[in-house]
């Protein structure tokens, strides 16, 4: 038996809209609108949008740092990694990226939720030191006439203005 290592070149850089066609896996059509729509509000300066992908362009993460949500922070948003480059650091590489935009705005402070039923999301976010503030009742529109309704724990950071804690 033998030990192999693969090293992949990723490109980190934002989002554009022809991108969104190549996203389906990241939550299907309901996120895609969702993302389509902090698009538009990243105009406004509101909503940054950070995309992931492989040396040959194919998107494997996506997320999202809205700036209009909360007083003097930053909260992620809409984090998806493909299911088959999750727990290869993909996701820290994202939440990093997110991170370091909110520093460069003068904020020092992230903010996320998780899903009650999301302990591997959950995880991820603890061991990158995101602490558990609180609990909310959260939904999203699902289509026409439907909503999606959930508890979220929130969570959130302190970011030293500098660079990574």
């Amino acid at each position: 038996m033998h030990d192999v290592r693969i090293e992949v070149g990723l490109a980190v850089r934002d989002l554009e809209p022809t991108d969104l066609a190549d996203l389906d896996w990241s939550g299907g059509p309901h996120h895609i609108r969702a993302l389509a729509a902090a698009y538009e509000r990243s105009f406004a300066d509101q909503v940054e949008l950070v995309l992931i992908t492989l040396g040959n362009g194919l998107p494997i993460a996506v997320g999202a740092v809205d700036f209009a949500k909360r007083d003097a922070a930053g909260e992620l948003w809409m984090l998806s990694v493909r299911d088959e480059w999750q727990s290869l650091g993909v996701g820290t590489i994202l939440i990093t990226e997110l991170e370091d935009r909110i520093r460069r705005r003068g904020l020092s402070r992230a903010t996320l939720g998780v899903e009650h039923d999301n302990p591997r999301a959950a995880a991820l976010y603890q061991r990158l030191g995101y602490v558990q503030d609180g609990l909310v009742l959260d939904g999203w529109p699902e289509g026409p006439g439907r909503s999606y309704a959930t508890v979220c724990f929130t969570y959130s950071k302190p970011l030293s203005l500098t660079g990574a804690i």
